[in-house]
């Protein structure tokens, strides 16, 4: 228990930082956001999203999107399937970056999304695994 709680502090750090009026420490949580190591952290912080605003999720989105830790795959696959559209979008661009292999179901399922840029991001993630596979 104590390290959800240590989660949870963090993920309000992360937040206070994008809420910041200072647009420096913005641009150092969205920047964290792209160095997290702990799925767990990665985790609770996309859970905690829907009860941001727009701007915030966008900022969130920044920073997954260079995420470039297969750690964290896990968590990137839960966002996908569960997230809105910018962490959708955020997550099949990380796993394919990634060359994420056990995230292929999940990206030719998000090929069918609703939100035209996941789709597109989906797509572009499955060309790079398969690009992986033919090496």
């Amino acid at each position: 228990m104590r390290k959800n709680n240590t989660d949870r502090d963090e993920v309000v750090h992360i937040l206070r930082g994008l809420k910041s009026d200072d647009w420096m420490k913005r641009q150092e949580a969205v920047s964290g956001i792209g160095h997290i190591k702990n799925p767990g952290l990665l985790t609770d912080l996309i859970g905690h999203l829907p009860k941001e605003k727009w701007y915030i999720r966008e900022m969130v989105a920044a920073g997954i999107r260079s995420i470039n830790n297969p750690d964290l795959a896990v968590s990137l696959k839960h966002g996908l399937v569960s997230g809105d559209a910018s962490i959708r979008n955020a997550c099949a661009r990380a796993l394919g970056v990634m060359k994420c292999t056990e995230a292929e179901d999940l990206l030719k399922n998000a090929v069918e999304d609703p939100d035209s840029r996941v789709r597109k991001t989906a797509r572009t993630s499955l060309e790079l695994l398969h690009e992986c596979n033919r090496s």
